[in-house]
């Protein structure tokens, strides 16, 4: 499947430099490379399982609340406000509550993990507020194209709105219309795409920042 090999590709792409360039990343960028590492894992479990037609489904339960954990750490390094930096660290053990309660009281494991999904993207759009707000009040970044958390604070917040409305709907689709879900899980791929390509763009900029900082 084309959209399986492409998504792979990004992601080892994304992983291959922060690997590379690891020793001279900033903590932020360290943590979002083991969220990469930790989905490149499980993803490729769960497209193993998929291709011998064996249903995958638990595993973003457990995926979901890690991916979740590290996305926020990489708020909480970059953010500077104490009641933002508070925020972040209080959500981390209401949204594990919350989603084990998903888990075990709404959702099995068989199904798809829409609240949790929709909880996380909620979550994570408000953090990539939050920096942008930090960002336009210090008036301290001239070029934010050139600014790392930047392009990974868009990349999770267009990825994570994009989202919100995929994974609200994609629970009651599976059981209710197949082709319905399968439009949304090409739309899904799409912004995963997006994401990841901005994630990409990230890596390099620090990586050259790095490299003229070492000259």
């Amino acid at each position: 499947m084309w959209e399986v090999a492409i998504y792979f590709s990004l992601l080892s792409l994304n992983l291959l430099i922060w690997a590379t360039s690891y020793r001279h990343l900033q903590p932020a960028s360290r943590l979002l490379g083991l969220g990469l590492l930790l989905t490149l894992v499980v993803e490729g479990f769960a497209a193993y399982l998929m291709f011998h037609n064996i249903r995958n489904l638990y595993l973003y339960h457990f995926l979901t609340p890690l991916q979740y954990a590290l996305f926020a750490l990489v708020f909480y390094k970059v953010l500077t406000g104490t009641r933002l930096r508070q925020a972040v660290l209080a959500s981390l053990p209401l949204y594990l509550a919350a989603s084990t309660y998903f888990t075990l009281c709404l959702e099995g494991l068989s199904e798809y993990n829409s609240y949790a999904l929709s909880l996380k993207n909620v979550l994570i759009v408000c953090w990539a507020l939050g920096y942008y707000k930090e960002v336009f009040e210090s008036l301290q970044v001239t070029r934010l194209t050139h600014e790392p958390m930047f392009w990974v604070s868009t990349g999770l917040f267009f990825y994570s709105l994009g989202s919100f409305f995929v994974d609200g709907l994609m629970n009651q689709l599976l059981s209710d219309s197949f082709e319905l879900a399968s439009a949304l899980y090409y739309i899904s791929i799409f912004l995963e795409y997006l994401l990841y390509i901005t994630f990409l763009i990230a890596f390099v900029l620090e990586r050259k920042a790095s490299q003229y900082a070492l000259e």
